[in-house]
């Protein structure tokens, strides 16, 4: 009877214990692909949005990884509000940081956030951040005087620069720009300079865009002009005192491949004589100007080449003038 008693039980179905399965980590170790190719991987996924939520995740991988995101997403921070451009300052100020941001750092955009009072983080952007080499301080901009000339003499490797009006300037002011070697593209919207400023502009500039410079006289604009004969692009927009004697501006500049004037301040009488110089310009923009079809003549029968030539927005120009330019005159491409 045990020994049935005890094979019964043994025939009983005793319950299953479900062993638990460890789960099995995958190492990947990326030190033995070259850093190449680790930085095509890492952007592929990453892809355009440098906000991404795999943003984080790649920073995780290994410290190369952090250093190519951060890289990435530093070069040219987008700033959205006034505390996220706050928390960049303190980021790349940091005295014992993980990775070099502040070495990251190559385009600053101040648009969006300079109504603020941003001068005293932009001291710490220009002390900390060697490696710039785009400014752009947006219209009116914060930036104080003595700011722009702390710029002026450190940010030897900026190429790019944007201003605009001074909201703590609004008179004219000196600022020696002579420092700024490496300068190749200018922008000056409202910018209250005076001439021995905008002549200490460096020679290394090769395009140069004034908008709205009232304080810019003819004479001392072609002084400035005669001193930086090697400009490739000029754009003059609704400048009050430069409305004519273009074609003496641009017989000062041999390497010009770009002209473009604009405003109601430009007549057919500003640009005689433009037409008659031999020389061959990719392109030539008149816009939003007073002129008629008499330029369009001048044009036609002038020696100057010009490959695309936009003229559009000109009230005064007619169909029958542009037909007649067209026939007569090789242009590579017309907008009008």
């Amino acid at each position: 009877m045990m020994l049935l008693k005890h094979r019964i039980n043994f025939l009983k179905k005793r319950p299953r214990v479900v062993k638990k399965k460890t789960a099995i980590s995958i190492k990947c170790n990326t030190r033995q692909l070259p850093l190449e190719i680790q930085e095509i991987i890492c952007f592929m996924v990453l892809g355009e949005d440098n906000s991404s939520s795999f943003a984080l995740t790649a920073m995780r991988v290994c410290k190369t990884w952090a250093s190519l995101v951060c890289e990435r997403m530093y070069r040219k921070y987008q700033f959205q509000n006034y505390l996220q451009f706050i928390g960049f300052v303190n980021t790349i100020s940091l005295d014992n940081p993980i990775l070099p941001y502040n070495l990251y750092v190559k385009d600053i955009d101040l648009a969006p956030v300079n109504k603020y009072g941003v001068d005293v983080r932009v001291r710490k952007l220009i002390k900390y951040c060697p490696n710039i080499v785009t400014i752009t301080l947006g219209h009116i901009t914060s930036v104080k005087a003595d700011t722009l000339q702390l710029m002026a003499r450190y940010c030897r490797t900026v190429h790019t620069l944007q201003m605009g009006g001074i909201q703590s300037f609004p008179f004219m002011f000196d600022c020696d720009f002579s420092g700024m070697t490496g300068l190749r593209n200018l922008s000056l919207t409202t910018t209250p300079l005076q001439t021995s400023s905008l002549q200490s502009l460096p020679t290394s500039i090769r395009h140069l865009q004034l908008v709205q410079m009232d304080s810019i006289q003819p004479a001392e604009l072609s002084d400035f002009l005669g001193r930086h004969s090697k400009l490739i692009t000029l754009s003059i927009r609704r400048c009050k005192h430069i409305t004519n004697n273009f074609a003496q501006l641009m017989a000062q500049l041999p390497l010009l491949k770009e002209l473009e004037v604009y405003g109601p301040e430009i007549n057919d009488s500003a640009l005689r004589g433009l037409f008659d110089i031999p020389a061959v310009l990719h392109t030539l923009r008149v816009c939003h100007t007073q002129i008629t079809d008499s330029t369009l003549d001048a044009l036609t029968n002038g020696r100057l080449v010009i490959h695309h030539l936009n003229i559009s927005n000109n009230a005064n120009i007619t169909k029958i003038g542009i037909e007649q330019l067209l026939r007569t005159k090789q242009l590579k491409k017309l907008t009008a």
